[in-house]
């Protein structure tokens, strides 16, 4: 039992490489997406419960996260034709987390997370949109909800980073 949230995020590794090896929005991909976000929402839980949490843990879990988002990502980009400027965007989004991250790091001697309001709402958008992109709508709805999700991201992103840089982050 003392393994379980470690066990849980591993899960969520498997599900984020095994969905590059299938169709974006068939029946496996969706089995794999779910059970991640599953894995994600649950894994902390367990391991507070149990009494489990660690320091390793946590990075695990970081760790898991990027991969299972790379993965979907790339999922993503190779299924639609998004603008450049959208492509652009994201990238700076991720930029903006990277840039969040590292100066935790440097700042704090250790990885930091922050748990705003704003960071948990785009988190559950983020998780949300990859599900109702497969629907068949027309493509400029889809543009406009991944501007829309990507436009929470930035807030968040910068929120994040300026929390970060004023020391108020949850370890």
């Amino acid at each position: 039992m003392s393994n379980m949230a470690n066990i849980l995020t591993s899960v969520r590794i498997v599900c984020g490489l095994l969905i590059l090896y299938f169709p974006p929005f068939s029946k496996w991909y969706y089995i794999l997406y779910l059970l991640g976000g599953l894995t994600d929402a649950v894994d902390g839980t367990v391991a507070r419960r149990l009494g489990t949490v660690t320091d390793s843990g946590a990075k695990f879990d970081t760790a898991a996260d990027f991969i299972f988002a790379v993965a979907v990502i790339i999922k993503l980009v190779n299924a639609f034709r998004f603008p450049i400027w959208l492509l652009i965007w994201i990238a700076l989004i991720f930029a903006i987390k990277t840039v969040s991250v590292i100066t935790g790091l440097v700042r704090h001697k250790k990885l930091v997370a922050v748990h705003s309001l704003v960071n948990k709402v785009c988190g559950a958008a983020v998780y949300i949109l990859p599900l109702v992109s497969g629907f068949d709508y027309p493509r400029e709805i889809k543009l406009i909800l991944t501007a829309a999700v990507s436009l929470l991201a930035s807030v968040a992103s910068v929120d994040e980073f300026i929390k970060v840089l004023k020391g108020k982050t949850i370890e």
